[in-house]
């Protein structure tokens, strides 16, 4: 627009034109409202074909992302948590089958915990002897964990004085001793003083004397000099009463004794099943047992001989078994080879023996000349 143009509108706004003039500058107005209304028109049509075209797709674009993105997304955490418990199945799987691969190759099998069990059992006779065994257990954990439970019961007749339980844990089947276990005093270190008693054959069968009828006890005898098993059957078994139900009742556990002043109880060994009995191989054996029993319990001296080596062979053969047990150091300064000779060469000699019977029947041994010294354990009123 030139200068000459603004000068007529700013005329034909101040109404100074003529006709002509007027006519001609309203005809260019028009022109350019036409010009203006048709670029206008023009410009709305190509933002609204714009409008129409470019948001719509943008909307359309933008559910069908969100779409594929929560799609994808369900897909990750579901693989995720399909992975995630596939690995946790696994290492579980892992975990319990190596448990049992570590068990079957390095833990003890139902024969050999049978076996193991009634080791136990014989030695807590051996240096328990007060105790016997009531009932025992086994129980298996993960990767070769094995515990032996033994229940043993102080008692006279029917009547229960105390109990004791020992544990054994077997690691990878090697036993370690159980942290629940409470190490009880033994045979040889109650009677420590055991060669120290003065003399006094009497003053137990005081008690005993006192105690009123149909009343039995346990009692403790140390012989003056070593005695065999037969010489113990003469001297005092065979003063007891002989009827059935007397001895039933009458129980005994006689005490071995070692040039080294070293004792330990000589519980029946042929009682003890160091094979497991259900394998036909091994009914012989445990039928001679059966027969070695028998003339145990009828105090033979060869017999109690037999009995005593085995003992001694169970303890060298079980050694960290039987520390498991009690104490790390037991038999560290202890020759067993030279036990076991001294048992071949002389037999089994006792020193004393744990004996249950009839307070009154037991009233009979007062006149021993081999008692050194008598102790009342237990007494209980039958």
């Amino acid at each position: 627009m030139d200068n000459e143009f603004q000068e007529k509108l700013k005329l034909y706004k101040e109404g100074k034109l003529n006709k002509e003039e007027v006519s001609e500058i309203e005809s260019s107005i028009d022109k350019f409202i036409a010009i203006s209304d048709y670029l206008n028109n023009d410009e709305n049509d190509f933002f609204e074909e714009l409008k129409q075209q470019l948001p719509t797709s943008n909307v359309q674009e933008n559910k069908f992302d969100k779409i594929l993105k929560r799609k994808i997304n369900l897909r990750i955490i579901l693989i995720t948590a399909i992975s995630s418990i596939c690995i946790f199945l696994f290492f579980i799987f892992l975990y319990f089958t190596s448990s049992k691969i570590i068990t079957s190759l390095f833990g003890l099998d139902y024969k050999e915990l049978y076996v193991k069990r009634e080791i136990i059992v014989q030695f807590a006779g051996m240096f328990q002897p007060q105790y016997k065994s009531n009932r025992s257990g086994v129980s298996s954990s993960l990767f070769a964990q094995q515990n032996i439970d033994i229940s043993l019961e102080n008692t006279i007749g029917n009547t229960k004085i105390d109990e004791m339980n020992l544990k054994v844990k077997y690691n990878f089947g090697e036993p370690s001793k159980s942290k629940e276990t409470t190490t009880p005093q033994l045979i040889f270190q109650e009677f420590t003083p055991f060669f120290d008693h003065e003399s006094d054959p009497k003053a137990g069968f005081n008690v005993l004397e006192n105690a009123p009828q149909g009343t039995k006890a346990k009692i403790f005898i140390q012989f003056n000099k070593p005695l065999t098993a037969e010489e113990i059957k003469e001297t005092f078994v065979d003063k007891l009463d002989s009827t059935d139900a007397a001895m039933s009742s009458f129980d005994i556990t006689p005490i071995a004794v070692f040039n080294s002043n070293f004792v330990l109880a000589n519980p029946s060994y042929f009682l003890c099943t160091t094979v497991f009995p259900y394998d036909n191989k091994n009914a012989k054996q445990l039928e001679n047992n059966r027969g070695e029993q028998t003339q145990y319990e009828n105090m033979d001296n060869e017999a109690h001989k037999e009995s005593l080596i085995g003992n001694l062979y169970l303890i060298k053969n079980n050694l960290s078994l039987l520390r498991s047990m009690y104490y790390q150091d037991m038999f560290e300064n202890i020759n067993i080879d030279d036990l076991i000779k001294e048992s071949e060469d002389n037999g089994a000699e006792y020193a004393g023996m744990y004996i249950s019977a009839d307070s009154k029947d037991l009233l009979k041994f007062k006149d021993s000349s081999f008692i050194h010294w008598v102790g009342v354990q237990n007494i209980v009123i039958w």
